[in-house]
């Protein structure tokens, strides 16, 4: 192996090809050799949803079931805490004061310039790149991103950035968008949406009160290829189910960002009252056809809101969808 990785160097011999199996990283325990199936939802948080799984019995292959039976497990003993330690969380994220400093902070998490969030121990993704742009720009807008993909049209399997499964296929994603918002905002956004029928949502509070323009809970693959002599995989899905129980992680991880500091602090009070009444969405284009970026069309003119002086609206301009 040492031997080939020189004649690599020396530009003697091609490189060998890096192919993912599955667009997210599989699990190396022996229950789970046969996995090919999980929500979204986890993509940033892979430990917990393994901890949260590892009761089960058999795990999804090849389609997703009923996620009710059996159930995620509770939130207690599954490591629920931030990655970094106090003083390094306090050393990124400072001590916010009001919204436009928690926008601020979102907006340079997509520019790369904070390193890390509590929903994510990493940068932004690579494939989500692309997309920088518009994420920053609805974040400094308070719909507050925690995951994101962009819509992939037929890009071959063997693509850097996007690919994955055998050689000679091709990969495909909808757009999906995974954010934070008010309730207010929420309101205005969901009679765009309404608008849309190519679009669908899920919109969960900590306290369990669901908003979805879905008329089943089947679930919805967001992810897929198509390879030769082989049935089509759909790897990465949306799931209502899922979704509420993800929640829970989600909205414990404010806590835990709000107990950094003391209780009768502006930043602990401000990141309570978030915890405590804004909504998760998620929202999926489901025509992966349309532009790159096109799934931002629902926050254009959409002005800043929840108290912050200076209004700005969104514009996006689109690209041509990766092929």
């Amino acid at each position: 192996k040492s031997v080939r990785l020189i004649l690599e160097g020396l530009e003697f011999v091609a490189p060998v090809e890096k192919l993912r199996p599955l667009p997210w990283k599989p699990s190396l325990g022996p229950k789970r050799r046969e996995e090919t199936v999980r929500p979204i939802f986890w993509r940033n948080r892979t430990r917990s949803y393994i901890s949260r799984t590892e009761n089960w019995d058999e795990f999804p292959n090849g389609r997703w079931g009923d996620s009710r039976s059996p159930a995620y497990g509770e939130l207690d003993g599954y490591g629920m805490a931030l990655r970094y330690g106090r003083d390094e969380c306090l050393k990124v994220w400072d001590h916010p004061a009001d919204l436009s400093d928690i926008y601020t902070m979102f907006a340079k998490y997509c520019e790369g310039k904070v390193p890390f969030l509590p929903w994510s121990d990493q940068p932004l993704n690579l494939e989500s790149k692309v997309i920088r742009e518009h994420l920053t720009r609805i974040n400094q807008a308070g719909y507050l991103t925690v995951n994101s993909q962009p819509a992939v049209n037929g890009v071959s399997s063997s693509d850097p950035t996007y690919g994955w499964g055998p050689k000679h296929g091709y990969v495909y994603q909808k757009a999906y968008l995974e954010f934070f918002v008010s309730p207010e905002a929420l309101t205005k956004l969901e009679s765009r949406l309404r608008q849309i029928p190519a679009i669908t949502y899920h919109a969960v509070n900590r306290a369990g009160h669901l908003k979805t323009n879905t008329a089943c809970d089947d679930p919805n693959a967001v992810t897929w290829g198509v390879f030769p002599g082989q049935e089509i995989k759909q790897p990465t899905i949306v799931e209502g189910v899922s979704f509420v129980a993800w929640k829970d992680e989600a909205f414990e991880l404010w806590r835990l960002w709000a107990d950094l500091y003391p209780k009768d602090s502006s930043s602990h009070q401000l990141i309570k009252g978030i915890t405590d009444s804004w909504y998760l969405v998620n929202i999926v284009d489901n025509d992966f056809q349309k532009p790159v970026g096109a799934i931002f069309e629902i926050f254009q003119d959409e002005p800043i809101t929840n108290g912050v002086a200076s209004v700005g609206a969104i514009q996006d301009d689109l690209t041509d969808p990766i092929r």
